[in-house]
């Protein structure tokens, strides 16, 4: 085994990813999906725009999550557990946590360092998250007051 790196490439079938590229990866096809679902939706419908979102995104999912299973010397095989409900949830958290082979394995040569493209594209998830809960819970009482307002509307009709 030596030491040699490579350059992960975010339109990939093979290779390994790191934990951040992981989620820079997860987050950017996330991104690309939810594009591709409002246009297929304007287009064709709710009903086609849902199927192929599902569709894509477990599809990404098993690729994505089979390159980091490979950083961390496991087969690609194990990914398809990020299609089951709650074992999921246990898979995500492992590929998300867990250290990969510092040095080569079977699947190939350790990924290279992180660029800042993709650090700054991990680090959008987090932020995106805290917007959107902070979103969510600015507009909650805004959302009951309307509905309050429908309702006394309907009343007085």
């Amino acid at each position: 085994m030596n030491d040699s790196t490579y350059t992960p490439v975010l339109f990939q079938l093979h290779g390994r990813i790191g934990r951040v590229r992981y989620l820079a990866y997860s987050f950017a096809f996330g991104m690309l999906v939810l594009l591709a679902t409002l246009l297929l939706a304007s287009l064709a419908g709710d009903t086609a725009a849902t199927w192929l979102s599902a569709a894509a995104s477990a599809a990404i999912g098993v690729i994505v999550g089979g390159r980091r299973l490979h950083d961390l010397g496991r087969s690609r095989w194990i990914a398809l557990g990020l299609l089951v409900p709650v074992v999921n949830l246990a898979i995500g958290l492992w590929l998300l946590l867990a250290p990969g082979n510092p040095a080569e394995n079977r699947f190939g040569p350790a990924p290279g360092p992180n660029t800042r493209g993709v650090t700054a594209l991990a680090w959008a998830v987090p932020v995106v998250f805290v917007a959107g809960v902070l979103a969510a819970v600015a507009l909650a009482p805004h959302k009951s007051n309307a509905q309050r307002a429908h309702d006394e509307m309907e009343q007085a009709i």
